[in-house]
């Protein structure tokens, strides 16, 4: 155990002076890695640059500062090195993983994919339309379960285990009560009239609330509420859809200076969650 310590130290050790040397380097006159080549070698293994211009694009969380009071956020340090930082990590982890014997294999990888599908049927979709290809994609689940396998070494949960949370947390195993609300605020009543006129014409809550609303968002989304999960709603909100049927109106509704007027469009009660394979593997992991 002492020494899987130590080596597990000296490898961040490495990487940290790793780090410091590309840095140097990067900062001399002429410095830096050509193009196709390796950007930094992490305990033998290489960073291409491949690799780095292939993340750098879709790395979408930076460290950042913020001064007292001020408005404006700066990037601490270049994306760049921030995404070197990330891929010697990467490495570094894999590697940890190679000496623990929990490297994770293509076909773990393959099964992740698929339990990531069958949880949610858009996964690949998703993160393809945010540019990622099916082979990073696949990557960024080895990093993944690399992290997950390193953390959780000798730990077990066993199928009874799981089934007893699961007996033990029924509330935790629901599909909450949802609904589909659109609204219209207004600061003033001037517009009021207006409002009322043309829903009583028989144009749509939703055109009506996006030609008037003031929330911000009207415009774009048509005055639709923010959440669909009614427990995430405000009491007085909750109180006025149970008593709403799908596709009424309320009456203009005074909320401090604003006057409000929802619409239930639909709405579900809450049902027992379906405990798949999926979801058992979840809880596990959890």
């Amino acid at each position: 155990m002492a020494n899987g310590v130590t080596n597990l130290k000296m490898k961040i050790a490495y990487g940290i002076i790793g780090l410091s040397l590309i840095v140097a380097g990067c900062n001399k006159a002429g410095g830096g890695a050509t193009a196709g080549g390796n950007i930094a070698v992490v305990n033998g293994d290489p960073v291409t640059m491949d690799e780095f211009n292939s993340y750098l694009p879709r790395k979408s969380s930076v460290q950042v500062q913020t001064e007292q009071g001020a408005q404006e956020l700066r990037v601490a340090g270049s994306l760049g090195l921030q995404a070197i930082r990330d891929l010697i990590n990467q490495k570094l982890l894999l590697q940890i993983a190679k000496d623990q014997n929990v490297v994770p294999t293509k076909d773990d990888v393959a099964k992740e994919l698929k339990r990531q599908t069958d949880a949610n049927a858009g996964f690949i979709k998703t993160l393809q339309a945010a540019g990622l290809s099916l082979d990073q994609i696949r990557s960024d689940l080895m990093i993944d379960l690399a992290r997950f396998n390193v953390v959780t070494k000798g730990i077990t949960v066993t199928p009874s285990d799981v089934d007893s949370y699961i007996k033990s947390n029924p509330t935790q195993f629901v599909n909450p009560a949802t609904a589909s609300v659109y609204w219209i605020v207004l600061r003033s009543a001037k517009n009021k009239p207006l409002v009322d006129k043309d829903l009583k014409s028989g144009e749509q809550f939703p055109v009506v609330a996006g030609r008037y609303s003031e929330v911000p968002t009207a415009k774009q989304d048509n005055g639709a509420y923010p959440t669909k999960v009614v427990s995430a709603m405000p009491p007085k909100l909750q109180g006025i859809i149970s008593k709403l049927e799908p596709g009424r109106t309320t009456d203009w509704i005074q909320d401090g200076q604003n006057s409000v007027k929802f619409m239930l469009q639909s709405k579900t009660p809450e049902s027992k969650l379906e405990v798949t394979e999926t979801v058992r593997e979840q809880v596990r992991r959890r």
